[in-house]
């Protein structure tokens, strides 16, 4: 017998078992997976009544609030695709997306409402306001549609339509199917020990890869949903609440390690870390404060988190290996780093090449862009793009991006090992190198933040990381900036930067 793999037999499972315990605290007020499951079967039939048909999709545009979770748990038992767009894109990717998204429902919070109205009377979509009320209304007046898994569910439709970008000219909405989302769930439960006592802070936009699937994996462990439609409340939500797990990026995280103010956590918290490579003070940092920390690899692609460094895993001569991306996780399928050739680059930990990918997390393809799937999936394997190195002990360790490494002299070498040793230094508190292209090589440039109240100089941070640097990779100037340009998921525009360099819009070297 084969049935369907899908995330909503696992949520169907966690309403009936889990009936008394508490599903989602939001605010003051508690929820219990009964009451989740009659809100849940309720909007079922609103959606139902809204038009809502099979494979439809609902567009989402919300912070991450109670009726967010609710609608990624209703839509597709309600036998749609959840299209969640971040807030957090600019008001024309939000209406250019809108349309390219082809809702058939819209649930939009009152506070983004104004910025897509227009948008979304014009193509005619219904739209059901979240976060004033009504909703409650509506789903009071609604009689609960049956709770059962759709009929005749394929595995391998989508559950989701997730954007990697707000942009207009080429965009990527990336179909996870109900198969990616089951093995990501999976991999969830295992890595993580997600169980019926954890409490998941959903402190990651939901919009990003279904909050790395953490919308439904908490369910399916039948654990408590801590949403924070606020990320500058983390830190109080992580010292005042129940908090036992949260997934999480360097820039979303990076405020709680200023070691003028520590984290005072009142338990350990487990931390599913990914998004960028991190620094391996971040990495001490965070443990000293109580996060266990699981340090991972992913894109929206591959429904996000696919490898994984625990440390549990490490011995303790290993410690140094925890930056590393890692092995796949326990069904995360196959990642290899390859030549030009397609071969297998050394175990060396120096020869660099493309990280591919064949695992049962990698996207349908692109919504409406067969060009731009063709493009990184060849041969049964998704091309990230990404460029890393693997170890003698099968670890992969990420670089950069394809055509980000530097030529310096004549020299490949990686702007994250510039960043490595500018984070080196107690005042950093972000760091990236980019470098202006030139005839015979790059000329990088580091733009760094700082903690609050440090007050170190450009020249200061060159003569630091000079004696830990070969000549030909010290950055031309160390610029200090108050922040950095960033997209709605927290990933510095390095294209900006070079924007900046090119133009001559920064200070003089030095800083």
């Amino acid at each position: 017998m084969k049935t369907p793999l899908t995330p909503l037999e696992s949520v169907l499972r966690a309403f009936q078992v889990h009936a008394h315990r508490p599903a989602v605290l939001d605010g003051a007020r508690t929820v219990t997976y009964a009451e989740f499951g009659d809100r849940t079967a309720r909007l079922v039939a609103v959606l139902g009544q809204y038009g809502l048909r099979a494979g439809g999709h609902v567009l989402l545009i919300a912070p991450n609030t109670a009726d967010a979770l609710l609608a990624f748990h209703a839509v597709p038992l309600a036998r749609g695709i959840i299209v969640p767009l971040n807030p957090a894109f600019s008001t024309d990717s939000l209406r250019f997306l809108a349309g390219h998204a082809d809702p058939a429902v819209a649930l939009v919070h009152h506070t983004d409402l104004p910025r897509v109205q227009g948008r979304l009377d014009a193509l005619g979509v219904p739209v059901l306001i979240l976060g004033d009320g009504s909703l409650d209304g509506h789903l009071s007046r609604a009689v609960p549609a049956p709770l059962t898994l759709p009929d005749a569910l394929d595995e391998d439709r989508p559950i989701s339509i997730n954007y990697t970008s707000g942009t207009t000219s080429d965009p990527k909405g990336v179909m996870l199917t109900h198969r990616n989302a089951f093995v990501n769930l999976a991999n969830l439960l295992y890595h993580l020990n997600l169980r019926p006592h954890s409490a998941f802070l959903h402190a990651l936009t939901l919009s990003h890869s279904n909050g790395w699937g953490g919308a439904w994996a908490a369910s399916a462990a039948g654990a408590t949903h801590l949403p924070l439609p606020d990320p500058a409340e983390l830190r109080h939500a992580l010292t005042s609440g129940p908090a036992t797990h949260l997934c999480a990026s360097p820039a979303l995280i990076a405020p709680l390690v200023d070691s003028a103010a520590p984290v005072h956590l009142p338990r350990r918290v487990t931390m599913l870390l990914a998004g960028t490579r991190p620094q391996a003070r971040l990495l001490g940092s965070l443990q000293e404060q109580g996060f266990d920390v699981v340090h991972g690899y992913g894109l929206t692609e591959t429904s996000a988190v696919l490898t994984i460094t625990d440390p549990a895993d490490l011995e303790p001569a290993q410690a140094h290996a925890h930056t590393r991306q890692g092995h796949p996780m326990v069904f995360g399928g196959q990642v290899r780093v390859v030549l030009e050739t397609g071969d297998p680059v050394p175990p060396d930990g120096q020869t660099p090449g493309e990280v591919v990918i064949r695992s049962n997390q990698t996207m349908k393809g692109y919504y409406k862009n067969p060009r731009a799937t063709r493009r990184v999936i060849r041969d049964g394997w998704l091309h990230t793009g990404d460029l890393a190195v693997t170890h003698a002990d099968g670890r992969i360790d990420i670089l950069d991006r394809e055509g980000d490494l530097l030529n310096l002299g004549g020299h490949p070498y990686s702007s994250t090992q510039i960043e490595d040793v500018l984070h080196r230094h107690p005042s950093v508190n972000e760091a990236v190198v980019v470098a202006a292209r030139a005839q015979g090589g790059d000329t990088p440039t580091a733009f760094v933040t700082l903690h609050p109240g440090a007050q170190v100089q450009g020249r200061e941070l060159l003569s630091f990381i000079a004696p830990h640097l070969p000549d030909y990779a010290l950055p031309r100037r160390v610029q200090i900036v108050a922040e950095l340009p960033k997209t709605a998921s927290g990933k510095v525009l390095k294209h900006v930067l070079r924007g900046q360099i090119r133009e001559r819009a920064v200070a003089q070297p030095g800083g």
